[in-house]
């Protein structure tokens, strides 16, 4: 049987082969664990200062007269004149006759009244100078008057009675006087303003009863222009709030708000407008159509982004630490490439106009173009 014999050099030399090995396992490196990197977008931006914005709303509106005539007989007769600018569509000036009425029977009546005014006056004198006659009669037996009527046995003593009736006799002949008067002018219908004609619906020699309709008239020296316009807009106007207007021929002009309706149009729910003109110079047509160049009321401290920056009513921000924040958008005014918003941003604040997905509050980031 064949033995194996065990030196003690051989055992050495395994120990210290163990020991080395040992050692190099326990001295050998490890790897690290290391954080998990935080995601940085990438984003563009723009540097947006505030500013005062005042916003405009263009309208059209129509020329109109506020002031319209109905024109009626006043009194009853035959038309013996009518003025040849009495004709639809053309034009009366302030002081024209417009039309006259036969005044014949008027002057007859006025005639007559007056001198039943005479005879009133008249009769008041004759009574006057009985009120003297009646007065010393009076005073010679005034001692003998007594009991429970002495004032009314003064009166008729004195009569007052018949005084006070002559002197109403006056007072009406004096009115039925005022009235013929009054009759006879109303026979000649003088312009008082200028206006444009509408209808015209009478002829000379025809006749015409108290009351019957003569025709429409426009007043022309002040004008209004009537528009319609969205709620929102309207709500930024004011009664004499000054206003541009422009006509056909590109010429501008000044007018006035005037009026603002309380309701809305039935079909497309927009505010009724009117503004004031001035036309003493006739420089403006009924019905033409016109510009109207609303200007609103100024907003001071706001932003003006590009409106694909704002989504769902928020726009971003990127702040001093280039981190990402989240605005509300409180519109103001926009158009189809921008919006004016309230300025809610910090000054070295910049806002974002890339389109991001997946932006968080507190993300890092990293401009690639824009304000660095």
């Amino acid at each position: 049987m064949q033995k194996f014999i065990f030196k003690p050099w051989t055992a050495i030399i395994a120990l210290v082969a163990l020991i080395s090995s040992a050692a190099i396992l326990a001295t050998s490196p490890t790897q690290e664990l290391s954080a998990q990197t935080e995601k940085v977008l990438s984003v563009s931006v723009i540097n947006v200062l505030p500013q005062e914005f005042t916003p405009s709303y263009q309208a059209f509106g129509k020329i109109e007269s506020p002031h319209l005539l109905l024109l009626t007989a006043q009194v009853e007769g035959e038309i013996t004149y009518i003025n040849k600018a009495f004709i639809e569509g053309a034009q009366l000036l302030k002081g024209d006759i417009i039309y006259q009425i036969d005044d014949s029977d008027y002057r007859h009546k006025l005639k007559q009244r007056e001198s039943e005014l005479k005879i009133a006056q008249a009769n008041l004198q004759l009574e006057l100078g009985e009120q003297k006659v009646a007065e010393r009669e009076y005073q010679q037996i005034r001692g003998d008057f007594s009991g429970e009527n002495i004032l009314l046995q003064k009166s008729l003593m004195l009569r007052t009675p018949q005084l006070e009736t002559a002197k109403a006799n006056v007072a009406i002949a004096q009115s039925n006087v005022n009235l013929a008067h009054k009759n006879l002018q109303r026979c000649k219908v003088v312009s008082n303003g200028d206006y444009a004609v509408l209808t015209k619906v009478i002829y000379q020699g025809s006749f015409v009863n108290k009351g019957d309709k003569l025709g429409d008239l426009a007043q022309l020296s002040k004008l209004r222009v009537s528009l319609a316009v969205p709620s929102d807009v309207a709500t930024l106007l004011s009664i004499n709030q000054v206003v541009n207007i422009s006509t056909q021929s590109s010429k501008r002009h000044t007018a006035l708000v005037s009026q603002l309706s309380p309701t809305l149009h039935d079909n497309s729910q927009l505010q009724q407008i009117y503004l004031s003109i001035e036309n003493s110079k006739k420089l403006f047509i009924l019905d033409e159509f016109v510009t109207v160049d609303l200007t609103l009321v100024p907003h001071k401290n706001t932003l003006k982004i590009p409106l694909s920056a704002i989504d769902d009513d928020i726009f971003w921000i990127v702040d001093h630490n280039k981190k990402l924040s989240a605005k509300a958008a409180n519109v103001i005014w926009q158009n189809e490439s921008y919006a004016i918003v309230n300025n809610n941003i910090g000054i070295t604040d910049v806002v974002v106009t890339s389109a991001i997905a997946g932006a968080t509050e507190g993300m890092p980031t990293n401009i690639v173009s824009g304000v660095l």
